[in-house]
């Protein structure tokens, strides 16, 4: 039976597994929505168009580094976008020229996924900044 540490260690894994896939699931939902929105705002499409590589890169550098650093940067980003998903909905976005557009079933399912996993990173912060 594996150690404690072992078991920690494995379960931890697991979670920045979980945030890896978050964000890159995250990223393509975000890259699929630039040329739709083109039409719309120059500016969203390069918002979104940003958004999709920041978290591209944030679910390599999950995956691979194993640093509070790293969890903390995911659940900073994820957070970010989950937010201004709801401001696109409620309020819009006018440094984007945006007006409020309805939610859809996607755009919900996304923000909750991108919660759970910045909650989930949050967690993995506060586990390896105290060992």
């Amino acid at each position: 039976m594996p150690s404690s540490t072992a078991q920690q260690q494995q379960v931890n894994d697991l979670r920045a597994d979980f945030c890896a896939v978050a964000c890159a699931a995250s990223a393509g939902v975000h890259a699929a929505l630039v040329m739709p929105h083109l039409h719309e705002s120059v500016a969203l499409a390069a918002a979104l168009a940003v958004a999709a590589a920041a978290l591209g890169v944030a679910a390599i550098g999950q995956a691979i580094l194993a640093r509070a650093s790293a969890d903390a940067a995911v659940a900073a980003l994820l957070l970010g976008v989950a937010v201004a998903y709801g401001l696109s909905r409620t309020t819009g976005l006018p440094v984007l020229a945006v007006p409020p557009e309805p939610f859809d079933a996607l755009g919900v399912a996304t923000s909750c996924l991108e919660l759970a996993a910045a909650g989930v990173a949050l967690r993995l912060l506060v586990r390896r900044s105290s060992s």
